[in-house]
């Protein structure tokens, strides 16, 4: 069996999942994803799987797949938004992927970039860096009020951690759990625009699908307290860029804290 692994995690991070790889004696290709569909279509059908990440596997590359040897797409990660499921079933491809394989990294992360920010790590780093000396005063997160879209795994694992913060927590889910709400003192809202209200800092932890693309743009906006921080650790193209630029410079949103962008890597 022909493996290709496009998934940068999973090649920089050793680990069990590159020894069970290795165990299995597939032949596997590497390349550095994510990759374009152009990159895709040329190679694809020579392959029995692909260990993706956010590679751009749409109908087109599916078929091409499909008509070689394509069995198999395994997302190492959780969203699949980048994958064309609908395509996939239809052409009989399995797909899977790995609920909660980062949950918790991405829940750190999510206090890394609230932290740096709040107690301007990034500004000090680059002062010292050029050799000066100058105090900038930081902001304690102690008090704020934390607004939480998407309770799943990874809002959870964020609300507990908020909770150890002395965060005052409110949160919006579908399909709440509230029980652990309960636990946490977390304040279920009934909508987006009634959690937005009055926060000073909102974590998205949603799938990006035609429901969520874009859901968080200047019309919602209009409805938070000016200063708001917003944290994406979720998919880029929930956040409309060009409201967020708006929003930005209207000096509404006083600071967007992301290691997702809608389009990736960056275009030149």
């Amino acid at each position: 069996m022909r493996i290709l692994l496009t998934s940068t995690s999973f090649q920089d991070t050793p680990g069990k999942h590159q020894e069970l790889l290795s165990g299995l004696n597939f032949q596997v290709d590497t390349l550095r994803g994510p990759l374009k569909k152009d990159s895709l279509l040329p190679v694809i059908q020579n392959y029995d799987a692909i260990i993706c990440g956010d590679d751009e596997i749409d109908e087109e590359v599916l078929i091409k797949g499909k008509n070689g040897k394509l069995k198999a797409i395994s997302k190492y990660g959780i969203g699949m938004d980048k994958i064309d499921l609908k395509a996939a079933a239809q052409l009989g491809i399995a797909v899977k992927n790995c609920p909660g394989v980062n949950h918790i990294t991405v829940a750190e992360h999510f206090f890394a970039l609230l932290l740096t920010f709040y107690k301007n790590v990034h500004l000090e780093y680059n002062i010292t860096k050029q050799n000066k000396w100058k105090r900038l005063i930081g902001h304690e997160i102690f008090g704020k009020k934390l607004g939480i879209l998407g309770l799943g795994r990874i809002g959870k694992e964020i609300a507990m951690r908020a909770s150890c913060f002395g965060m005052n927590l409110s949160g919006y889910d579908k399909l709440p759990d509230h029980e652990f709400c309960s636990k946490y003192k977390i304040a279920l809202k009934d909508s987006i625009e009634s959690l937005v209200k009055d926060i000073d800092v909102l974590s998205l932890n949603l799938n990006l699908d035609n429901s969520t693309k874009g859901i968080i743009n200047y019309n919602l906006f209009l409805k938070m307290k000016k200063g708001v921080v917003i944290v994406n650790t979720a998919r880029g193209g929930l956040v409309d860029l060009n409201s967020l630029i708006r929003g930005i410079e209207d000096k509404i949103i006083g600071g967007y804290l992301t290691d997702v962008l809608e389009e990736e890597p960056m275009p030149d």
